[in-house]
């Protein structure tokens, strides 16, 4: 019985305590990714958002809805995938580590490639669960701004960092039941 009173005791605080808004994520392993690597990173990215007063609630797949009851209900879904993306432009850069997919109907979703990551970490010294972090970091913020890819040049850099501008977007969408539409793909 004590330990319940703590548990609620403890949810009922961080209730209180936390002021922001929340998003509901879900990451889906479609592939090799550790369990104990996706929730490390599930952790890091948790801590970035945290620290522009989001919180992110991390969610089984299989509760996952779809189309405009997802983009009602904020909630995300990562694809962590083992391969890299299906078409790839001469354009695009060769070590793409994700893509956030819109569409009319709503939702959020975006594939993360891990293959891909885990091959850039190897190549520059990187902890693999760190940069997935980053990078699952980096595709809801493409998810929630609609963001092109010039105004990501933060997270190749190493740290993710969002303007005012873009935290009174990010909660402004999170408030809202309307999920942002751009016309192209970003990544």
């Amino acid at each position: 019985m004590r330990s319940g009173m703590k548990w609620f005791c403890g949810a009922l605080f961080a209730t209180l305590a936390f002021g922001g808004e929340t998003m509901n994520v879900s990451v889906c392993p479609v592939g090799r990714a550790s369990a104990k690597a996706v929730a490390g990173a599930e952790t890091e990215a948790a801590a970035l958002f945290r620290g522009i007063d989001v919180e992110i609630v991390w969610r089984n797949c299989e509760e996952a809805p779809i189309g405009q009851e997802a983009a009602d209900q904020h909630w995300f879904t990562l694809r962590l995938r083992d391969d890299g993306p299906a078409v790839r432009s001469e354009t695009a850069s060769t070590d793409m580590l994700g893509e956030a997919f819109f569409s009319d109907t709503g939702g959020y979703v975006a594939d993360v490639y891990y293959s891909e990551i885990r091959t850039l970490a190897s190549s520059k010294t990187i902890e693999p669960m760190a940069l997935l972090a980053y990078v699952m970091a980096h595709e809801l913020g493409h998810l929630l701004l609609a963001w092109e890819d010039k105004d990501l040049e933060s997270i190749r850099m190493g740290w993710l960092q969002f303007g005012r501008a873009e935290i009174a977007r990010i909660h402004r969408v999170l408030q809202t039941s309307a999920a942002p539409h751009p016309p192209s793909v970003a990544s």
